[in-house]
């Protein structure tokens, strides 16, 4: 992030018109899922996590939350009214929780008395492979940093991100699209040379992605995401035949009804299908908005699940 302060509604650095951020009792941010187009699990590292090299693209798809200053320094977590039925089940609202998390690493960091309820409205599915705790988690240490005004360095936040989960640093960057390695700390920005349009779904079930790194097996020649980012960073070759995710075996294995999915879908659309992260979301890539659109429809009849088209760029 250039700017130190935060993104303003439609996630963009600072405020929409280029103005610098102020103290507010109030504000609301967009909070963007994420998709893999690349994902290989390149060795595993003494902490017990895993070295990766993957591509991620930041989409429209958002969850939303909202900060409200409080008079005590208590950070508390709320889901919106607007929040669906059927979200709240897998949505811990106590210290578990990315958000609660990452607020009261920051608070900590500065050492302010000042505390927040944070109020989300949330879209993006748990267990989802779309990076919606993760970007929840970074969306917080903006959101807390503005409200607070509190001097804190991006560095700062990214080193608070490196320690909660492997998309944050990623989804905090504000880039549209990178490379990262390591956990997904290190960053390497790519421009896009156009809007990505995908479409995505998901079985009932989740995934744990613990459980689906387990079961992954580490090759010793990885395959390397060079042929892929230069694809979508100069706009040539068939990215469909470049897209490729090392955990869909062991996921597929884990989750029937997801692997189903994968099967299935091809059939229905005429395209290959694949899946983000650790699951269970899968999509298939199209052509444009109108393209988007057309396969988002015949999947929801056919499928009888949600649909939802990303944009990205």
């Amino acid at each position: 992030m250039s700017n130190p302060q935060g993104y303003c509604r439609d996630g963009h650095i600072a405020n929409c018109d280029g103005s610098p951020v102020r103290l507010v009792p109030r504000l609301t941010l967009s909070s963007p899922a994420k998709l893999n187009i690349f994902l290989e699990v390149t060795g595993k590292r003494p902490d017990g996590f895993h070295e990766l090299e993957t591509v991620m693209l930041r989409t429209h798809f958002c969850d939303q939350l909202t900060f409200q200053q409080t008079p005590s320094s208590d950070i508390t977590l709320s889901l919106s009214d607007a929040t669906a039925a059927d979200m709240p089940a897998g949505i811990p609202l106590d210290e578990t929780n990315l958000i609660l998390r990452a607020a009261c690493a920051l608070q900590k960091l500065c050492g302010t008395s000042l505390g927040a309820h944070i109020i989300l409205h949330k879209r993006i599915p748990p267990e989802s492979g779309l990076g919606g705790g993760s970007s929840n988690a970074a969306t917080t240490l903006i959101g807390c940093r503005q409200l607070w005004n509190v001097d804190v360095t991006d560095d700062q936040l990214h080193a608070i991100a490196a320690t909660l989960g492997s998309d944050i640093n990623f989804l905090l960057s504000g880039a549209s699209a990178a490379v990262c390695r390591g956990r997904g700390e290190i960053i390497e920005p790519i421009r896009l040379a156009r809007k990505l349009y995908f479409v995505a779904l998901r079985p009932r079930a989740g995934n744990s992605t613990a459980a689906v790194f387990r079961q992954t097996m580490i090759l010793g020649t990885p395959r390397l995401s060079t042929p892929l980012a230069d694809s979508v960073a100069h706009g040539f070759g068939n990215l469909q035949s470049l897209i490729f995710n090392r955990l869909t075996d062991a996921a597929s294995q884990l989750n029937p009804a997801m692997a189903t999915l994968l099967k299935r879908i091809p059939h229905l659309v005429r395209r290959p299908a694949f899946m983000s992260g650790s699951g269970s979301t899968v999509y298939v890539v199209a052509s444009s908005r109108l393209d988007a659109q057309s396969v988002a429809d015949e999947l929801k009849d056919s499928c009888r699940l949600p649909v939802w088209i990303l944009e990205c760029g």
